[in-house]
């Protein structure tokens, strides 16, 4: 049998997360990696459309005759698994840890921490399942 959630039950559903435990940083440590909200997503997204369109804008400008240019600046790239850790690691409350400032910190950690956290990321949100494998898969269960 299966029981419906109360509109108050909805609302307080706390988001799926999971402990990665990261033994690059020290015996016995772990980082939270936590599903990203609708929000959260959204915002995510937004700012890899945001980053293809700069670079759109310089590509175009750059196309152009010298004289007709406008200057547009060479946007910086994006790492998008380091902005996808930025939006899924937080702390026991459930709050981010990191803003996208702090993405040239992470260029100082350990490449296999990385690695492995965002292969944690991936999993909890589901990014390397399309929607209809996602449908087949609860069928299944």
């Amino acid at each position: 049998m299966v029981t419906l959630l109360s509109r108050s039950a909805l609302l307080s559903a706390k988001l799926p997360h999971r402990d990665v435990a990261v033994p690059e940083m020290g015996d016995g440590v772990a980082v939270r990696v936590q599903q990203m909200s609708v929000n959260t997503r959204a915002s995510y997204l937004e700012r890899i459309r945001q980053n293809q369109q700069a670079h759109l804008d310089y590509e175009d400008d750059q196309y152009l005759p010298v004289e007709d240019q406008k200057g547009v600046p060479k946007p910086a790239d994006l790492d998008i698994g380091i902005l996808a850790i930025i939006h899924s690691l937080v702390d026991e409350d459930g709050k981010t840890l990191f803003v996208e400032a702090d993405m040239p910190l992470f260029s100082t950690w350990s490449q296999n921490a990385v690695t492995r956290i965002y292969e944690a990321v991936i999993e909890i949100n589901n990014y390397d399942k399309s929607m209809g494998k996602l449908v087949e898969s609860e069928k299944k269960d």
